[in-house]
């Protein structure tokens, strides 16, 4: 049975690919819970229309995340905290307060997904960041200052 994958699923395929898969799979797993619809003309069309538009969408996204990435590694994104007296904060940072100071430096969005902290930010100083957006990976300095 073929079908159209709506998502990615492990051992499978990617999203939008037209895989072959067992009849009892694909109508009892894969249709049911969503995760694929069954490959005829119509929703092969659909589904192709629908995956140039996805590409596009993902081309102008990296376009403004690498603007936004070259406005940023100029300049450390500061950001307001509540710490007690030794500079411990009394909660870690959270992605919001970095997409809010991202997009007060340089006036571009990046997405919360293209974000990466890779252990918890909880004292005030100079931290690292990671902006990750497919293949282009970057880190950025962030100072956290108390309020």
């Amino acid at each position: 049975m073929k079908v159209i994958l709506l998502q990615d699923v492990a051992k499978v395929g990617r999203r939008f690919d037209i895989v072959e898969v067992p009849s009892g799979y694909g109508l009892n797993k894969l249709i049911p819970q969503g995760m694929a619809k069954q490959a005829s003309p119509e929703n092969v069309k659909a589904i192709n229309a629908q995956s140039a538009k996805t590409e596009a969408d993902r081309a102008a996204s990296d376009n403004v995340f690498q603007e936004a990435l070259a406005a940023i590694k100029e300049t450390t994104l500061e950001i307001a905290a509540e710490a007690n007296e030794e500079g411990r904060m009394f909660q870690a940072l959270k992605v919001d307060a970095i997409l809010e100071a991202v997009k007060t430096a340089t006036g571009k969005e990046v997405l919360e997904s293209q974000i990466v902290i890779k252990s918890p930010i909880k004292e005030v100083g100079e931290h690292a960041i990671e902006l990750v957006s497919g293949d282009t990976q970057s880190s950025v300095k962030v100072s956290v200052v108390a309020k």
